[in-house]
């Protein structure tokens, strides 16, 4: 017998922190989760869980969440308030906005912890469906909008995703990607030390970055240029065509632009490719050789990659080189993601520019707009303005671009309502924060990994416990905000148009059981959440592969596209891009630290020190040593840091992490460890904004470091 929510005893669940979704042992004790550790009997995860999923119940119990919905008074302080209080009071404003000024007088703001929520994250989108705005930011414009729109050029839909065969490869180039700290993003594998490990047994792993990252130490590492992976990606594709090391035959059943990206490659020059990237010429050619000796070889990318002035162009030259090489559609190479939805096996159109900016005429990327225009969009006058923002789970003074503008933004608008579990840095310039549920507390699916998985897995997990105080699910809440506004959660299935019918109203979670039962996964294995009940610790799937599917394809010849109007003009751009001189700031993740919404959790932050890495030769320059404090600063801004000397760095270039720079708000531990905000290097505006995707720059940025005098570093906020 299974401990039912908030009883003592074991519980199985599983974490959703990130994309690797492990399994994990919750222990109860006297209604509190006291202690986690890894579910050996998970057998996707087999055991394996990084230190911050086992930490995560120190968030669910931390004496600094908000538990009860919260109002900022006139003073600036927050005093708790009565749900319907807060609920009646917001739906008003919230209606008298929109009658007067139009739904785009509201804005959104998505983070991404509600990622991993499929109750709340599927019914945010429906609460602003109901609303009528199509002013949806988010972090995407900080992650992954150029991959999405990659993924549009060459397939026709953004969420149709090729991954890498991580079980199977015998050789994997990684551009731009940690996985060891990031636990493999966009990619299902809770296991990715021990799938890299066997890789580079088999043949090889090798790293492709600025920086020697924990992964590039662990393996192979090629030190490269910042922003100039377009470059090495080109030079690679140009030695296999002029070898004849390209796979035709793939090439003329499978793809459409074959021959205008061959002719471009010819133009190529291959001196300038070594300008750039700072990589010898034989060794790039090596390179796309070695890539191209095995048919178990696979080109990976992730942020490093998408967060540059070329990000689209530099993730449609990755997967180019999986289909040029001949990796792509086989065991060991790339693939799309296995089905397990009903209608995950067929291309969806759509998902890109849908709607224009109302600042700088971006396009959205899977609905969400670029955040760089963010403050503009508040603060600029005229049709369309933003008054309200809506923020769930997001701390966009610490995420996004924007510095000193968004802090007046924020302070000039109307409403501000944020769902969270604390009221972090732009939290504190809420009208209302409203709690919502830790992972412990609801019932789930690993929803986001379904688009990423080569090997499938389905797991349930019902609420570990009661919600804790007066927090309530955040689906619960939107619908509750709707219902006063006399609205009501849009119906997008059979299922739930009959069931809004009858007077009802069906939960995400509902939704997806339906989809699991009409899918690959119920259709060919009978599973359904209710199966899944008397299987708590997860089950690998046995469906077929679909090695190179057809059918995920949304192009309506059916092909895979290497080439587009889109990419002839990034290719222009990019040889007309004069390189920056002078320092590159990147930014760097800790195994500890996941953006910054765990750095109220004692056992993470304690030991976390953010600091500037820098080159030994490029800090004694500068008369800097380890712990010293320097003023990094740019067109932008500038902010004060401590210097950490790492060879690790290539000459030109330093690291910081990102979302540090706590200092407002409800969460007294995470005000603690210091640090800046490097942020307030990004700017804002469209003139820091890839076009094409709306992609934040954020990787590669120019700065200058100097020394201050007599001084211990003070982070400047």
């Amino acid at each position: 017998m299974r401990p039912a929510p908030g009883q003592d005893g074991d519980h199985v669940t599983f974490c959703r922190i990130c994309t690797a979704v492990c399994g994990l042992i919750a222990t109860v004790e006297d209604g509190k989760v006291v202690r986690a550790r890894p579910d050996p009997d998970n057998p996707s995860s087999q055991g394996h869980a990084c230190i911050k999923g086992i930490s995560y119940h120190a968030v669910t119990h931390d004496p600094d969440r908000v538990t009860r919905p919260m109002k900022r008074m006139p003073s600036g302080d927050f005093e708790p308030v009565g749900w319907d209080e807060a609920l009646d009071d917001i739906a008003s404003r919230l209606a008298a906005i929109i009658d007067e000024h139009g739904p785009d007088a509201v804005a959104s703001y998505q983070g991404n912890p509600p990622a991993y929520a499929t109750d709340g994250m599927t019914g945010f989108r429906m609460f602003l469906k109901a609303l009528g705005t199509t002013k949806i930011y988010g972090a995407g414009s900080q992650d992954t909008n150029a991959r999405f729109t990659a993924n549009w050029i060459l397939y026709g839909s953004p969420l149709t995703i090729d991954v890498p065969d991580v079980n199977n490869a015998d050789f994997m180039i990684i551009f731009g990607a940690n996985p060891l700290v990031s636990n493999g993003s966009l990619i299902f594998t809770p296991r990715v030390r021990h799938q890299l490990d066997a890789v580079a047994a088999r043949g090889g792993v090798l790293v492709v970055d600025p920086r020697r990252t924990e992964t590039g130490a662990r393996y192979e590492h090629i030190a490269i240029e910042p922003n100039s992976d377009c470059w090495l990606m080109l030079a690679m594709l140009k030695t296999l065509a002029e070898e004849g090391l390209s796979d035709e035959a793939f090439l003329a059943d499978r793809c459409a632009g074959w021959p205008e990206l061959r002719a471009a490659l010819a133009a190529i020059d291959m001196s300038e490719v070594v300008r750039r990237t700072g990589i010898a010429a034989d060794m790039i050619e090596a390179l796309a050789r070695r890539l191209v000796a095995s048919p178990k070889s696979v080109c990976y990318g992730r942020v490093g990659v998408c967060r540059g002035p070329h990000a689209t162009l530099a993730n449609f030259l990755l997967s180019a080189l999986n289909m040029v090489g001949g990796t792509f559609g086989h065991e060991g190479g790339s693939t799309f993601a296995t089905p397990v939805l009903a209608g995950s096996d067929r291309a969806t159109t759509g998902g890109y520019d849908e709607v224009r900016s109302r600042i700088g005429d971006f396009p959205s990327v899977t609905q969400f707009l670029p955040s760089a225009v963010m403050p503009d969009d508040i603060l600029e006058p005229g049709a369309g303005k933003v008054r309200a923002l809506l923020s769930f789970g997001g701390n966009v003074l610490l995420a996004a671009p924007g510095g000193e503008r968004l802090c007046q933004g924020l302070e000039q608008l109307d409403l501000s309502v944020s769902f969270d579990l604390y009221i972090n840095e732009a939290g504190s310039y809420a009208d209302y924060v409203l709690p919502g549920l830790s992972f412990y507390e609801r019932a789930d699916l690993p929803m986001v990994p379904f688009m990423s998985m080569v090997q499938p897995f389905l797991q349930f997990t019902e609420a570990v416990l009661a919600p804790v105080g007066e927090a309530r699910s955040e689906f619960d809440t939107f619908c509750a905000i709707l219902q006063r506004m006399g609205l009501r959660m849009p119906a997008t299935s059979p299922e739930e148009v009959a069931a809004q019918a009858s007077g009802g109203q069906m939960r995400p979670l509902e939704v997806l059981d339906a989809a699991i039962r009409q899918g690959p996964a119920g259709v060919h294995e009978d599973w359904s959440l209710d199966r899944l009940r008397d299987h708590p610790h997860g089950v690998m799937l046995d469906i077929p592969i679909p090695w190179g599917n057809r059918e995920k394809i949304a192009h309506a010849d059916g092909r895979i596209h290497l080439w587009d109007p889109l990419i002839a003009r990034e290719l222009d751009r990019l040889v007309t891009t004069v390189p920056l001189e002078g320092l590159k700031l990147l930014s760097r993740r800790d195994i500890r630290s996941h953006n910054g919404w765990l750095h109220n959790v004692d056992r993470l932050v304690r030991s976390q020190k953010p600091t500037l890495q820098i080159h030994p030769a490029d800090a004694a320059e500068r008369g800097l040593a380890s712990g010293d404090a320097g003023l990094l600063s740019n067109r932008f801004g500038e902010i004060e840091v401590e210097v950490e000397i790492d060879a690790g760095h290539l000459r030109g270039t330093v690291s910081y992490p990102h979302c540090f720079g706590h200092g407002r708000g409800g969460w007294r531990r995470a005000n603690r460890p210091g640090g800046a905000n490097i942020n307030i290097l990004l700017g804002h505006g469209p003139d820091v904004v890839e076009a094409i995707s709306g992609t934040t720059l954020m990787d590669g940025i120019a700065v200058e470091l100097k020394a201050i005098a007599g001084q211990g570093a003070r982070p400047r906020r």
